[in-house]
């Protein structure tokens, strides 16, 4: 069984490395002040020649010895030899690829599986960390919720920390909120790339050019959310404050919860987290 200490050397595998593990390895690979008890080398499985050469090419300069894997035999390889293995795999495929993919027994599991429980990973290796994250940490602009198994050591969760934290901001929480956190943070981006299109094409009905509504889109979501960061002040509050009597502001806001939109918001979030807790029993 692995036992990990202060600054041992170790393999890290990436076995599934599509949307979300790609973008665990960009933003690892990407970070310029990398932790001192990170890997000393990386591995990611794909499924095709194809892909393992445009990670190859994309990743050929990286300060950590990195190597790409798509063949089964090759891919079965490179878990044996590693300590810690990040699961990049889509929901369906997980059973099946960790099934043959040999004794995952003693090593330290990162899971970026949709659904999938601690304690369906736990009959394959008791030490889990179940994580979800989106697809701003591509750009280390994420957001990844973790929850660990009961057996994971202080250490590893220091190390686990320390693997995600390029992602951006890293939040801790119990495992029963997990599903929760997958439609918040994992499907929250398709929610807020809506309402940024929908912003967009506001400006567009009303005649601004395209260029410059997208622009003045991104800037509005990006400011606000800043706004909301650094004041520390409920978003309701800072609503309130740009709503004059009487003005623009409030009647675009009565239109807009007159159709529903903050209950379209919330039902949508809470659909994202009752499809992922299905996801895990398929």
């Amino acid at each position: 069984m692995s036992t990990f200490t202060e600054n041992k050397p170790y393999t890290l595998t990436v076995l599934g490395s599509g949307t979300i593990g790609q973008a665990f390895l960009s933003a690892y690979l990407s970070c310029k002040e990398k932790p001192i008890n990170g890997p000393s080398k990386i591995i990611a499985c794909v499924r095709s020649e194809t892909s393992a050469n445009l990670l190859k090419a994309k990743y050929q300069d990286s300060d950590i010895p990195f190597e790409v894997s798509f063949d089964a035999e090759y891919n079965q390889r490179a878990v044996a030899e590693s300590e810690i293995i990040v699961i990049g795999l889509k929901p369906y495929m997980t059973e099946s690829v960790l099934s043959n993919i040999g004794s995952l027994e003693g090593k330290l599991l990162i899971s970026l599986v949709a659904g999938w429980t601690i304690e369906q990973f736990q009959n394959y290796s008791k030490k889990v960390s179940r994580v979800m994250t989106n697809t701003p940490a591509k750009y280390q602009y994420g957001t990844a919720v973790v929850a660990n198994s009961s057996e994971v050591t202080a250490v590893e969760s220091k190390l686990i920390s320390d693997l995600i934290g390029p992602i951006g901001k890293v939040i801790e929480l119990p495992e029963k909120n997990m599903d929760a956190a997958t439609g918040l943070v994992g499907s929250g981006p398709a929610f807020v790339l809506l309402m940024l299109e929908a912003l967009m094409e506001s400006g567009l009905n009303l005649g601004i050019p395209l260029k410059e509504s997208r622009e003045a889109a991104i800037k509005v979501l990006e400011g606000t959310a800043k706004l909301v960061e650094l004041s520390g002040q409920h978003p309701g509050e800072l609503k309130h404050q740009v709503c004059t009597p009487g003005g623009t502001t409030i009647a675009g806001i009565v239109e807009m919860e007159s159709r529903g939109l903050k209950t379209a918001i919330i039902k949508g979030v809470e659909k994202a987290a009752q499809r992922a807790s299905e996801l895990g029993k398929k």
